[in-house]
């Protein structure tokens, strides 16, 4: 199928990537942290207390922080992680080298040019057929250039795959976490500090990803919203879009409607 005409959404268990036209000029915030690139003109950047628009290549924009972006001569690639996770925070290590740095209360501006071959190798995934290797490879890129970390292949610990399995068998569950350290024979701290040593984010927060990535993957697959968010464990719907929004800035529905144009794939 041609994805000449669809902006992209790629989903992971700790992060998406949207390639694509930019479509939040309107201040707002989120749970997780964005990392920006305009892969043709300039991003427009503002913040609470700066009224007018400030240009760059790209940009960081912690957690939280009251923002809008703009790309008005073409396409984004916009990258969103969970806040606690091992990738924001080497990024943190290398922006953030001293007591001055902002990251926390304001967008940091990238106004240095940008790697050709970056934006080439994104520009292409806007207009190609995607499968998850590539787009595996476009968030390596992407977090190459943040400076933030990058995942061995190395084989998951038994224990914690055991987790893994028992959570997506039933992700409208509300697991706590000493029924799951029970299950794998360990402390309850101990679990924990395993579990984010082998996925990269807390369990409780990617219990969270797990449970609105469902939801999306349901819908797509032609559930209703409200059946899907029940299936992951909502209350409703209305549930749902308030903590999708949350994490994201958007709107769930802004994803849906035939008018976005929108591929998704989900790529773990």
């Amino acid at each position: 199928m041609n994805r000449l005409n669809t902006n992209k959404f790629f989903v992971w268990r700790d992060s998406v990537m949207y390639l694509g036209e930019s479509f939040d000029p309107d201040l707002h915030s989120h749970h997780a942290v964005q990392c920006c690139i305009a892969l043709t003109g300039k991003l427009k950047i503002r913040w609470d207390g700066v009224e007018q628009w400030q240009q760059c290549n790209a940009a960081i924009i912690g957690a939280n922080v009251n923002h809008s972006i703009l790309c008005v001569d073409g396409s984004v690639c916009l990258l969103y992680l969970e806040k606690s996770s091992n990738n924001y925070q080497t990024i943190l290590d290398y922006h953030c080298t001293d007591s001055s740095c902002q990251i926390k209360k304001k967008p940091l501006l990238i106004s240095k040019p940008l790697p050709p071959e970056l934006v080439q190798e994104l520009l292409r995934g806007c207009f190609s057929d995607i499968d998850t290797a590539m787009a595996n490879q476009l968030k390596r890129s992407c977090l190459t250039f943040f400076n933030g970390y990058i995942s061995s292949e190395n084989t998951l610990d038994p224990r914690i795959g055991v987790l893994l399995a028992q959570m997506h068998l039933q992700p409208e569950q509300s697991f706590s976490g000493r029924d799951l350290a029970q299950t794998i024979s360990l402390s309850e701290s101990r679990m924990q500090h395993l579990f984010k040593q082998q996925v990269g984010i807390p369990i409780r927060r990617y219990i969270l990803w797990m449970k609105l990535r469902h939801v999306l993957e349901l819908t797509l697959e032609g559930s209703t919203l409200t059946e899907a968010a029940h299936a992951a464990g909502f209350a409703d719907s209305a549930h749902f879009s308030r903590t999708f929004k949350a994490m994201f800035g958007i709107p769930p529905s802004f994803l849906m409607k035939p008018s976005a144009r929108l591929f998704s794939l989900f790529c773990d």
